[in-house]
Order: C-alpha cells, then structure tokens, then sequence
C-alpha cells in the first residue's frame, strides 16, 4: 500500500513538474534590466529533449513614445541579435529548466536557470557566474500577447 501511495505521489509530481515547463513554450518579451523598456521577443521550444530559446524580435521606441518592430537593417549594436540563441543545452530539472544562457549584450555564457510564474504567467530566468545561482542575477519576462 505504502509503495502503490509512494508511487502515485511520485508520478501527480512529475506530472505538475512537466505541466510547469510545458507553460515555458511559447513567446517572450524581454525587458532592458534598466530602463524597464520591451527589448525583444524570445521564443522558446523544445528539440531533441532540450529547451532552446531565440531572440525572433527587436523593438525600439517611436517617436510618440511607442514600442515598433526594429527593422533591418539594425543599429551596429544590434546586428547578428535576431536568431541568436539564448538558452544553452536547457533541461528539465523538477519544475523548471537548467543548463546555460547566453547574454547577448556581454557576449557571454553563464550557468542558468529558468521559472514559470503560474500567478503571474511570467517566467523567470536566472543566470550567474556559479552553479549554484548565488553570485548573478535575475531577469523577468513577459509573455507576449
């Protein structure tokens, strides 16, 4: 009986866990950590038992204040960004996905982890310089509408 109970938790567990990360798919704004201003859209999918996450859009400000999709071709700071991949042999680990990020704007990889927000419908994305998530920092994103 223990073992038949034990089992079941097990598996409502898993379920839940999957439920979460399956909420990941899909697209993303993203927003400059300063300003608080749309940046991109990301989308994210699974392939080959992975998680992968691209920048498909930009998006900068009019001049009403407005966001509009940035068009090719782009500001030198920005050439080679839309296709670029974000997320880095991302797996699923309980209820959420961990592996590596890669940070456009400094041009470098750190560990990652990313969250589904069920009350926010928001997700999370972790990246730091250590495994354990301590020296970093945290990124919130949207998702699109």
């Amino acid at each position: 009986m223990k073992k038949l109970l034990f089992l079941l938790l097990f598996l409502a567990t898993a379920t839940f866990a999957q439920a979460q990360v399956s909420k990941m798919l899909g697209q993303w704004n993203t927003f400059d950590d300063k300003t608080g201003d749309m940046r991109s859209t990301v989308r994210i999918y699974e392939e080959k038992g992975t998680y992968q996450a691209e920048i498909t859009t930009l998006y900068e400000k009019d001049a009403n204040g407005k966001y509009q999709v940035m068009k090719a071709p782009y500001p030198k700071d920005y050439e080679g960004v839309v296709g670029t991949k974000i997320f880095i042999g991302m797996k699923v680990h309980g209820d959420q996905l961990k592996g590596k990020i890669y940070d456009p704007e400094s041009q470098k990889t750190y560990f990652g982890k990313a969250t589904y927000q069920a009350k926010t419908d928001e997700l999370v994305l972790r990246g730091s310089l250590d495994k354990a998530g301590l020296l970093g920092r945290s990124q919130t994103w949207k998702r699109k509408k």
